[in-house]
């Protein structure tokens, strides 16, 4: 298949293929139109002459003809076996036949005169298609071209380029265009990144409930072994941390079974504070060894998923007391009536992250997942309530959870 002309050439031929035409043709009717005024006015003086040499009473002989040539300019014979050249014309006036040739010196020079402004005008008709192709190419060829690459290239899976920066200025229909076809190219970005954490989540929703089948059971099976412990042994307070811990693992194979089934919620009235206190103790030994003081304040009743909120605050608690590792510090835990305000006394969530905070795979620390706030956006969202993420006034980190 032919390659197409680009469409600055098509532009070009065109102006130039139209503008010469036209000139041609205006040359030509100009033409007519002086032949047919010489024409009109040599026969008037054929006419003229007729009438001089009938009315004078001149003989026709070699000697007025020369006379009435000086006279009229014009190279006649007289009688009808003149002869016939081309540009001539024969008039009988009063019996008289005179032949007159028109095409005299004047109208030679007349005939050179459009001859030469025709090739001039299609000469500067020329370099002005060329302008007029230069400048339209400027606003319409090349702004196309690019915004053609531009897509063909985004076609192709490059959507890193962005389109603005191609020359992307011309008419505004074009530029309105240009912004339309990078908010595409910005769109086909989100949606490409939403596709690849989609895959994501599905094979790591598929990977943790194949963990948290093989874990729960042989989990049950530690736990039942520590409850008969327990009553043999009743006063072993390392029977009571295993159980403790064992509820953490359960919760977190809860977490696990989240991912690959969806947040599920059975909302009976519950008491926030007793549910803020069960997570504080088993993050005690967690807090105490990175001398972090766990502090809750209110108290109120709600009707939520007690096991889910349990394991929201389970995630946001744990990351605050980590945040705290180093250098100690405080966790306050406000229980309002409708949810928590959870804060800090650490370093905060970097600026950075701060918009993504709750997407998936999104963290600061360097041995983080980025899933667990996540989990408990879904849980309050769940609930029909949010989760959000503020600065503290004095420092450190501020999270509200509200329920509906």
């Amino acid at each position: 298949m032919p390659t197409p002309l680009r469409m600055r050439t098509q532009m070009l031929l065109g102006f130039l293929s139209l503008f010469t035409v036209l000139t041609l043709v205006m040359g030509y009717l100009a033409w007519l139109w002086v032949d047919k005024n010489l024409r009109e006015q040599a026969e008037q003086r054929a006419r003229s002459i007729g009438r001089v040499i009938t009315s004078g009473g001149f003989a026709l002989n070699d000697r007025v003809r020369e006379k009435m040539q000086t006279l009229t300019g014009y190279e006649f014979h007289m009688g009808a076996d003149g002869q016939q050249e081309a540009g001539s014309l024969t008039i009988t006036e009063n019996g008289v036949t005179v032949t007159v040739n028109y095409q005299t010196a004047a109208y030679h020079a007349e005939r050179q005169k459009i001859i030469t402004g025709t090739i001039a005008l299609v000469f500067s008709g020329v370099l002005l298609c060329l302008a007029l192709s230069f400048w339209l190419a400027r606003r319409l060829a090349l702004p196309l071209e690019a915004l053609s690459l531009a897509t063909r290239r985004i076609g192709e899976g490059e959507l890193e380029t962005p389109v603005q920066d191609q020359p992307a200025s011309g008419a505004a229909e074009i530029c309105l265009l240009t912004r339309d076809v990078e908010r595409m190219r910005g769109r086909l970005i989100e949606l490409d990144a939403q596709h690849r954490q989609d895959e994501r989540l599905a094979t790591l929703g598929l990977f943790t409930a194949t963990i948290a089948h093989e874990v729960r059971n042989p989990l049950s099976a530690v736990r039942l072994t520590v409850q008969m412990l327990e009553r043999q042994y009743a006063d072993a307070t390392g029977l009571t941390m295993i159980q403790e811990e064992l509820e953490r693992l359960d919760l977190t194979v809860d977490e696990l079974l989240s991912f690959s089934r969806g947040i599920e919620i059975e909302r009976v009235d519950s008491d926030l504070t007793a549910i803020a206190k069960d997570v504080c103790r088993l993050l005690k030994r967690q807090a105490d060894y990175a001398d972090v003081l766990l502090t809750i304040e209110g108290e109120a009743q709600c009707a939520v998923d007690p096991k889910r909120v349990r394991q929201l605050l389970m995630n946001i608690i744990l990351n605050a007391i980590q945040a705290q590792h180093e250098d100690g510090g405080e966790v306050i835990i406000s229980v309002c009536n409708n949810g928590y305000t959870i804060r800090d006394k650490g370093p905060g969530v970097p600026q950075g992250i701060q918009a993504h905070l709750f997407e998936p795979f999104t963290t600061a620390k360097e041995s983080g997942t980025g899933l667990g706030l996540h989990l408990a956006k879904e849980i309050a969202t769940a609930h029909g309530g949010s989760l959000s993420y503020a600065d503290a006034p004095e420092g450190g980190a501020l999270f509200t959870v509200l329920f509906s």
